[in-house]
């Protein structure tokens, strides 16, 4: 079986720090149902309808009615979940059978700061209640980022308690919005993928099935086993007789360009495939179109920029500052500090 995408549109409501569709020229109209029958034609039983924000197509019902009768067994929807409350109900009836929504944190300051708008996060959670209400099925995609990477760990109880099946932790592209935030945005690999990993684990003993995307195999561990396949990024020298490079996702090409390859490694030996994509992998369908500028503007690599400062000699004192070959006993230093000598209490 496979599932297949239909962009409804790239206006949305949310205005997220890594949107990778950021700058793209608004999407021409589509003829849906001819679009929908040439879609069912591939083949394909599975459709996920995505954007921008699909929630913000008024006639999102009735294509979804279009695609139960054109043959579709499964119809899913990618959403920010900020109208999926009150769309649910209507979504559900017209033959929607799942839900990919976007979690970008376990509270309300961490997900309202990347979507840019406050109260998103409520509005979120409310509509997966209303999802799994009406019978829908939902999976979460985290997009990994530089100010959420610590505090993933809040988000696997929280969907496990709204029911969600399966949750996916992903790298950003260094594109759309993240290419001029790119060092504000966009983490090192190396140093937030353990806490996703660690987060994914903690998930998973609470009984949500995980996966990974965006990340290279060599710093996956045994989670490797869990990494869904997307479009190949780039790859280092180094990484040409690495075992699992047939499968590995590689790493954004200007991340490398960034901060360079010394974080990639060949993995000792092939490791356990991934298991086939089922009904649930298949719901996380990525992210869809991107922007790259063609003429990206890369800093130079934290390492070259450090080799680059100047020595500037021994450090001198500060203006009134005074310097001593005297040494302070402990006794001295308990007259001149008597309260760090009091005896606490209990």
């Amino acid at each position: 079986m496979t599932r297949v995408t239909l962009s409804l549109g790239r206006a949305c409501n949310n205005a997220c720090v890594f949107c990778s569709q950021d700058a793209l020229p608004p999407s021409s109209p589509l003829d849906l149902a001819t679009e929908l029958a040439r879609l069912r034609g591939t083949g394909a039983t599975e459709l996920t309808l995505v954007g921008g924000e699909p929630t913000l197509q008024p006639a999102l019902a009735e294509v979804i009615r279009l695609a139960r009768a054109q043959g579709f067994e499964r119809v899913g929807l990618q959403t920010n979940g900020r109208l999926l409350a009150s769309l649910a109900p209507a979504l559900a009836a017209a033959g929607l059978t799942d839900v990919h929504v976007t979690v970008l944190g376990g509270e309300p300051a961490v997900h309202d700061y990347h979507t840019a708008v406050e109260g998103s996060f409520r509005a979120l959670v409310a509509g997966l209640g209303v999802a799994r209400s009406h019978g829908l099925q939902v999976v979460a995609t985290t997009v990994m980022t530089r100010s959420n990477y610590r505090v993933l760990n809040a988000i696997g109880p929280l969907l496990q308690s709204r029911g969600v099946s399966a949750w996916q932790v992903t790298a950003p592209l260094v594109a759309g919005r993240a290419v001029a935030a790119m060092d504000r945005v966009i983490p090192r690999l190396a140093l937030a993928v353990p806490y996703a990993l660690h987060a994914l684990d903690a998930a998973q003993r609470l009984g949500l099935r995980t996966f990974v995307s965006g990340i290279p195999s060599c710093l996956l561990g045994p989670f490797i086993t869990r990494a869904l396949p997307g479009a190949p990024r780039a790859f280092a020298p180094q990484c040409a007789g690495c075992p699992a490079r047939e499968r590995c996702s590689g790493v954004d090409a200007t991340y490398l360009a960034r901060f360079g390859d010394d974080e990639l490694t060949p993995v000792a030996n092939a490791l356990a495939a991934p298991a086939p994509l089922d009904g649930i992998a298949r719901m996380f369908t990525g992210p869809g179109e991107t922007f790259v500028p063609e003429n990206i503007v890369v800093p130079a690599p934290p390492a070259t920029a450090r080799a680059q400062l100047g020595e500037m000699g021994k450090g001198v004192p500060a203006t009134a500052e005074v310097s001593s070959k005297d040494r302070k006993s402990g006794e001295a230093l308990k007259g001149i500090f008597p309260e760090l000598f009091k005896a606490k209490d209990g």
